[in-house]
């Protein structure tokens, strides 16, 4: 059997990807980097669309812009960690914001952050580590500073 160079690129079994960003043009670049590297990709423009769509249909992950109208991913990933009708579902941040603190990134339990502009190559390595990692429990996320 002969093998090709895109063989070792394009996942067998692709995970299902979930983008939730109110941005169109940022949707449509990661879902675009996603699709070609073999990936199965969903988008959503908001946190209310994309918490239905999770509800029916759990994806393998999510890419969540941070900063978006009426629902910020902030709350998404409240309602997500907290939500017991919900699988745990690794999250992968996208922000402009310049940096988030240490303690900000615990408070939000996420599991990347990759910062705007996107570095593609970064954005396709963390989705592989993260796609790797085994589910964690919940944990005392919902008892904390949100609940």
């Amino acid at each position: 059997m002969t093998m090709n160079i895109y063989d070792s690129v394009i996942p067998q079994n692709p995970a299902n990807i979930l983008i939730v960003d109110d941005s169109i043009d940022g949707r449509l670049l990661v879902e675009i980097l996603l699709q070609d590297a073999g990936y199965n990709v969903q988008t959503a423009e908001s946190g209310q669309v994309a918490l239905q769509m999770v509800e029916s249909s759990p994806p393998d992950l999510i890419i969540l812009d941070l900063m978006m109208p009426k629902m910020s991913g902030y709350e998404v990933i409240k309602i997500l960690r907290c939500q017991p009708t919900i699988p745990f579902i690794p999250v992968l941040i996208m922000t402009a914001c310049g940096y988030l603190e240490e303690r900000e990134q615990a408070q939000i339990d996420v599991d990347g952050i990759i910062y705007k502009p996107i570095d593609l190559d970064l954005l396709l390595s963390q989705v592989e580590g993260l796609l790797k990692k085994t589910k964690k429990p919940r944990n005392e996320y919902c008892l904390g500073s949100y609940g």
